[in-house]
C-alpha cells in the first residue's frame, strides 16, 4: 500500500513552553483517528466497509463474476458471468448436436450393416457351418483371427470397429453388391490400398460418426473453459477485493517535529490508497 502523508504545519506549543510539550508528546502519542467509518472492525475480524476475501472466493467458486459483483467490480463481473453463460450454452448445444448425429449414424448403420452377414463371412472364412442361433464357435475363430472381435452389444466400440476395420467390410451392403463371399482379409485389405478409398456407404458413415465425435470434442472443451472460468474467476476475486480494500482512507494525528531546529507539535493528515 503505497502512503503519502499531508503535512500541515499547525504550531501548537510556543518557544516558552514548546520543550515541555514536545516530550509530552513523544511520551502521549495518541493513534491516527480515522476520518471514515471503516475502522470499526467487524465481527468477523474483516474491518467495516471491507470486503472478505475468501467470501469472494468461494462466491466466484459457485457463480464466476459474483466474487467481483460482491466487490463492486462490475465490468469484470459481467465479463466472467459472459463466459460462463456462453461456454455452458455451447456445452449444451454441442453435446446435443452428438447425441443427434450419434442416432443418426446408428440408425445408418443398422440399415446398411448387416450383423448376421458379417458371421456369414466369418463362417466361410473359417470354413464352418453358419449357425445363426449359435455362433459361439465363430467368436472363437474371430478371436484367433483377428486382432479385435466385434462386441456383442451394440456399444461405442461396436459402432466404431464396423466402420473402422476393414475386416467388417462384408457387413456393409454395397460392399457385398461388388464382392464375392469368398474374399478374404488380406484381398480386402489389398482393394483398399490399392484404391485408396473404402465402400460408399462406409464412407458416408464414417463421415458422420467423426461429425459426431467432433461434436462431442466440442462440447468437452466448452465445460473446459467453463471450469476454467471458475477458477480464474475465484482467483481474480481475491485480488479484485484486496484491490478493493486498498481504496483511499484518510486519518489525522498531532506528531511531534522538529522545524528549525525547534520542537514543534504538528496535524498531520494521512491520504492512504
Amino acid at each position: 500500500m503505497k502512503r503519502y502523508a499531508l503535512l500541515f504545519m499547525v504550531v501548537i506549543a510556543f518557544a516558552i513552553k514548546a520543550q515541555d510539550w514536545q516530550s509530552f508528546m513523544v511520551e502521549n502519542q495518541l493513534p491516527s483517528i480515522q476520518l471514515n467509518e471503516e475502522s470499526a472492525g467487524t465481527s468477523t475480524g474483516i474491518p467495516a466497509g471491507e470486503k472478505n476475501p475468501k467470501l469472494a472466493f468461494v462466491l466466484s467458486a459457485i457463480v464466476p463474476g459474483s466474487g467481483q459483483f460482491y466487490s463492486k467490480s462490475y465490468i469484470k463481473s459481467g465479463v466472467f458471468l459472459a463466459i460462463e453463460v456462453t461456454s455452458w450454452s455451447l456445452y449444451f448445444k454441442h453435446q446435443n448436436d452428438g447425441k443427434d448425429i450419434e442416432k443418426e449414424f446408428q440408425s445408418y448403420a443398422n440399415t446398411h450393416w448387416s450383423e448376421s452377414e458379417y458371421w456369414r463371412w466369418i463362417a466361410n472364412q473359417a470354413g464352418l457351418e453358419y449357425d445363426e442361433e449359435n455362433i459361439e464357435n465363430l467368436r472363437e475363430w474371430e478371436q484367433q483371427a483377428f486382432s479385435h472381435g466385434l462386441h456383442r452389444e451394440k456399444d461405442q466400440q461396436y459402432y466404431e470397429m464396423i466402420g473402422k476395420y476393414h475386416q467388417f467390410s462384408w457387413g456393409w451392403d454395397d460392399f457385398r453388391e461388388d464382392n464375392t463371399i469368398d474374399i478374404t482379409d488380406a484381398e480386402i485389405t489389398r482393394q483398399y490400398n490399392e484404391s485408396g478409398k473404402i465402400n460408399d456407404n462406409r464412407y458416408f458413415y464414417e463421415q458422420r460418426r467423426n461429425a459426431g465425435n467432433d461434436a462431442f470434442k466440442k462440447a468437452t472443451t466448452a465445460s473446459t473453459i467453463a471450469l476454467l472460468n471458475h477458477l480464474l474467476s475465484a482467483i481474480d476475486a481475491v485480488w479484485t477485493t484486496s484491490r478493493y480494500n486498498q481504496r483511499v482512507q484518510t486519518s489525522f494525528r498531532f506528531e511531534p517535529k522538529i522545524y528549525d531546529r525547534e520542537p514543534l507539535t504538528v496535524l498531520t493528515l494521512r491520504v492512504d490508497w
